[in-house]
């Protein structure tokens, strides 16, 4: 999973969304947090048409409006964001994500109906460090331990460390700065596949 930030991305964001589901990425969660809503609306509209024509997955983060203004099926909700009820209240057949950082939180979000999980920061990040230490392999092997839905690993991934978040239970993982300052997204995308198995 891709998270996006304009702040960081190279060049124009629609070209790189785009440029992401042509390089056979299935899963971009939209998640601009400095950007006006009419921006952000407009990112969701043309990366949607994007998503449905490679077979792929839009994620809108916290805004449930601009879900169902552009067409988008599936919500991701951080830590206090939007509950599961309204998204499945307002989106038929949705996909429902939320962003956890403890065990509790995870199995009330398996609780509450959630499709999958984010859990991080697995490994050291900026973006996360002035929250404290990162939350390592082990918790995030608790965590997959203690629930039966799809848990993606967040926070300082990189293709070395992909494998070592499989082996402790992860569905996937999800990565923001990479796939956003990379010059070549072919080959970054490549570089995950291969560790992934494949896309």
């Amino acid at each position: 999973m891709v998270i996006t930030d304009c702040r960081l991305c190279i060049g124009d964001l629609n070209n790189r969304l785009k440029e992401l589901y042509q390089s056979g990425v299935k899963a971009v969660q939209l998640r601009e947090k400095s950007s006006p809503a009419s921006s952000i609306l407009e990112f969701a509209v043309k990366a949607n048409i994007s998503a449905v024509k490679y077979d792929s997955q839009l994620i809108i983060n916290d805004r449930l409006d601009i879900a169902l203004l552009s067409g988008c099926s599936a919500v991701h909700s951080p830590a206090k964001g939007i509950p599961n009820k309204e998204i499945k209240k307002y989106i038929k057949n949705s996909i429902s994500g939320k962003s956890v950082h403890s065990i509790a939180e995870a199995v009330q979000a398996e609780k509450a109906g959630y499709d999958y999980l984010l859990f991080g920061p697995v490994f050291r990040t900026p973006a996360k460090i002035k929250f404290g230490k990162p939350q390592g392999l082990d918790k995030l092997k608790k965590v997959c331990c203690a629930v039966k839905i799809p848990v993606f690993a967040v926070g300082g991934i990189n293709p070395s460390r992909v494998p070592k978040c499989l082996k402790a239970g992860a569905y996937g993982v999800a990565g923001i700065r990479e796939f956003m300052t990379t010059n070549n997204i072919k080959a970054t995308v490549s570089n995950y596949s291969k560790v992934l198995g494949g896309l």
